[in-house]
């Protein structure tokens, strides 16, 4: 396998690694990445025995036959070698959670990768899995860990006793945040913090219709044409709650009611996040449930659209998502009297498969 063909089983692809389903004959590698104990310094009585690797790498296989979903092979996509291993597990009877899990070889430590792979997982589950919620459990002293988790979006909201060490110390326990459709009848009680938050963002640079200083009368103003929308029923407003403070942390609007020959398309319009958590994937995974939100809600929809002004770098954060480059107009935005910008149209289909 090199970087530009991905291995038979593939699931979660990032820049430098893919998670493929597990397989029979991955348990050398899945010992020599359980065993080594410079990878649990932070919990030393958690280490597996080369038996109880056995075990679990059966286990995983397991849940892949039952579930579809589990914890995986991570494969270096310039060598081909396994160097970790990772995914999303049911972790309570009922499956209304999931857990994020990693462990990567000590040689690839501090490379980031981590951060990586847990950002692409957790905006896998909330998009493909909206009836459960991704947590995350690590040991309050494995700051690097709880550092990665937070950067992957979770948000501590108490803690919890390990399985595995139910005599040690109590974990950080951890939850994703989770993106919802609001009801039309909710949308007035929400409309001040909206306003807030656009406001927000529009002074940090944000390209969602104004520049900064807009004034938050004209928010309010173009908010209220959305809102009647939404509640016309040809709009959807898909919110971003914080699980901890329940607090507003971003939206988007899908519009999907354009009538003939537009039925089978919806747009994507005003995807925004609180700038004060810049960083934190948010944005990743609102616009990985908002699509989610697009499969289930409007199961007529094939076709997803968006427009953004160049500059700001978002081809390449929405190309991270499955989306596509389908239109570019050079100087088609005039922000001011030298501020010229390309007009950019991007589409993905809802099922993710290829537009061609």
């Amino acid at each position: 396998m090199t970087a530009t063909g991905d291995p038979p089983g593939a699931w979660v692809t990032t820049e430098r690694v893919v998670l493929r389903r597990p397989q029979a004959d991955d348990l050398d590698d899945y010992v020599r990445l359980h065993t080594d104990p410079r990878t649990y310094a932070h919990a030393p009585a958690t280490m597996p025995s080369s038996e109880r690797c056995r075990d679990r790498l059966a286990a995983d296989l397991a849940d892949w036959e039952t579930s579809e979903l589990g914890y995986a092979a991570v494969v270096d996509r310039a060598t081909g070698e396994v160097i970790g291993w990772a995914g999303l597990r049911h972790k309570d009877s009922d499956g209304s959670a999931l857990n994020l899990y990693y462990r990567l070889a000590h040689d690839r430590l501090g490379s980031g990768l981590g951060t990586e792979i847990s950002r692409a997982l957790v905006a896998w589950g909330v998009e493909h899995r909206p009836d459960t919620v991704v947590t995350a459990m690590v040991d309050t002293a494995n700051t690097a860990s709880l550092r990665t988790a937070t950067r992957a979006g979770l948000v501590q909201v108490g803690t919890r006793s390990s399985r595995d060490d139910v005599d040690g110390e109590p974990m950080a326990y951890l939850e994703a945040p989770r993106v919802r459709v609001l009801p039309a009848a909710a949308v007035d009680d929400v409309r001040g913090d909206v306003v807030d938050l656009w406001v927000r963002v529009n002074d940090a640079g944000g390209s969602v219709g104004f520049l900064p200083g807009a004034p938050a009368t004209e928010v309010a103003a173009a908010l209220d044409r959305h809102l009647d929308e939404v509640r016309a029923g040809r709009s959807l407003l898909c919110v971003l709650v914080d699980p901890g403070s329940g607090s507003l942390r971003g939206l988007g609007f899908w519009e999907h009611s354009r009538g003939f020959p537009y039925a089978h398309v919806a747009g994507l319009k005003r995807l925004m996040v609180d700038p004060s958590a810049q960083g934190r994937n948010l944005g990743r995974i609102l616009l990985g449930g908002m699509v989610g939100v697009a499969r289930r809600e409007l199961p007529w929809v094939e076709l997803l659209r968006l427009d953004y002004r160049d500059g700001l770098g978002l081809g390449a954060f929405y190309a991270k998502a499955g989306w596509a480059e389908v239109g570019r107009v050079p100087r088609g935005l005039r922000l001011s009297a030298t501020d010229y910008r390309d007009d950019v149209a991007m589409a993905r289909r809802v099922d993710g498969g290829p537009l061609r």
